[in-house]
């Protein structure tokens, strides 16, 4: 088949189309990745085709009003809608042209679904984010459970089903509930020992494991970089992720991380992006990156402070490291806490508050609790064994298999 994937967002958004990208690929399919034009270098460097949709937007700067606007987790509900809806306007024209060509789309939640259903295409939805995933009610005869859980799905679908349904209308896109020839399929990249399934759920809707990429078949990390780790006990991993602060806080950051090394006996490999060797002073017990592949890096560090995006919070799991979480915005905040509960990670530290000899302390913790790392190592092994993008290709490949190569 001719897949067309479409996504929104930051390069955590775009890596599990990725990892699906190269499976359906490396299965027959032609694939095409179909988002931001500037997210071309990275898709390219995975051996995939790139349509660009929408305008070439500053994801960096994007990023930062991200975390500008959600101190709380209804503000920062609200920025994530309206930077979805407003990139849903943004690449509407681009994608209802360029998916005319394709017989099959696999959009980021809704993302291309209201082009694919004006197309008259089949649509899979690959959603981490399960509150739009669609549902079916009264599933039991205790209609008064029934319509309480059904009541209570509603009020949460109010903030978000209103502006989709008036941006479908105004495109001339079908309505929500409007009968399809296609069926239903929706796909939950998130390990099933993280994340258990409703009874609600539509059929079909499957957890079906991670999507994870590997690393760049061209990577090639700094040679500086690698004498760094082997000259030393493994050191950890700091990553803010993409999601950038001021200058002044991304400096404070950076003197923060280095004070707490000293006190907790340990050597670091920081990404940040927005700071550069030449403006601040590198200890010799620190590597600053800009840039690096964490499937090439993470099997090689003890452990992970970072601020809980999906992708990452995926790769640290996948490889069995203890974490300790400095999460940003409201979807961060409420996974740090999901996997703290699991113990599953060190509790998440307030980075409005965080001072040095608080993160030292928690370094300390995490290195000299085996439990802890043991807990993490057995997830590891079983995330290893749920081989979620084959799961994602049989279930594609099967319900579709009637659409003519």
């Amino acid at each position: 088949m001719k897949i067309a994937l479409t996504t929104i967002g930051s390069r955590g958004d775009l890596q599990p189309y990725i990892a699906l990208g190269r499976a359906l690929q490396d299965n027959g399919h032609a694939v095409k990745i179909l988002t931001h034009p500037w997210a071309r270098d990275i898709i390219h460097s995975y051996a995939l085709e790139h349509i660009p949709v929408g305008r070439n937007m500053d994801i960096h700067a994007i990023a930062k009003e991200f975390v500008k606007n959600s101190k709380g987790t209804l503000s920062g509900l609200q920025f994530a809608l309206s930077f979805i809806f407003s990139q849903l306007w943004e690449c509407h024209a681009d994608l209802l042209e360029a998916l005319e060509d394709f017989d099959l789309i696999i959009g980021h939640g809704i993302v291309g679904s209201s082009e694919a259903d004006m197309l008259r295409k089949p649509y899979v939805s690959v959603s981490i984010e399960t509150m739009g995933l669609q549902k079916d009610y009264w599933l039991s005869k205790n209609l008064l459970k029934e319509f309480g859980i059904y009541t209570a799905d509603m009020f949460k679908a109010m903030l978000f089903s209103g502006p989709y349904r008036k941006f479908r209308r105004k495109i001339g896109a079908p309505p929500i509930n409007a009968k399809r020839e296609y069926p239903y399929l929706a796909l939950i990249p998130i390990s099933p020992q993280i994340l258990g399934t409703n009874p609600y759920w539509k059929p079909v809707t499957e957890i079906t494991g991670f999507f994870l990429a590997g690393t760049p078949q061209q990577y090639r990390p700094p040679e500086s970089l690698i004498k760094f780790i082997q000259s030393g006990e493994k050191p950890i991993f700091i990553t803010f992720g993409s999601m950038f602060h001021t200058r002044e806080v991304s400096l404070k950051l950076f003197e923060l991380v280095k004070e707490s090394l000293v006190p907790s006996k340990s050597r670091a490999v920081m990404l940040m992006a927005d700071l550069t060797a030449s403006e601040i002073d590198i200890p010799e017990n620190l590597y600053l990156v800009d840039q690096v592949s964490y499937p090439w890096l993470l099997p090689q560090v003890s452990l992970v402070i970072h601020h809980f995006g999906f992708g990452t919070t995926a790769e640290v799991l996948a490889a069995g490291l203890p974490s300790i979480p400095v999460p940003h915005i409201f979807d961060q905040k409420i996974r740090a806490r999901q996997m703290h509960k699991k113990g599953l990670t060190y509790k998440p530290l307030d980075i409005g508050k965080l001072n040095a000899a608080e993160l030292a302390g928690a370094i300390s913790i995490v290195k000299s609790d085996e439990n802890f790392s043991e807990r993490c190592r057995t997830l590891s092994i079983s995330i290893s064994r749920e081989n979620g993008l084959s799961r994602a290709v049989e279930l594609i490949s099967n319900h579709f298999s009637y659409i003519p190569d």
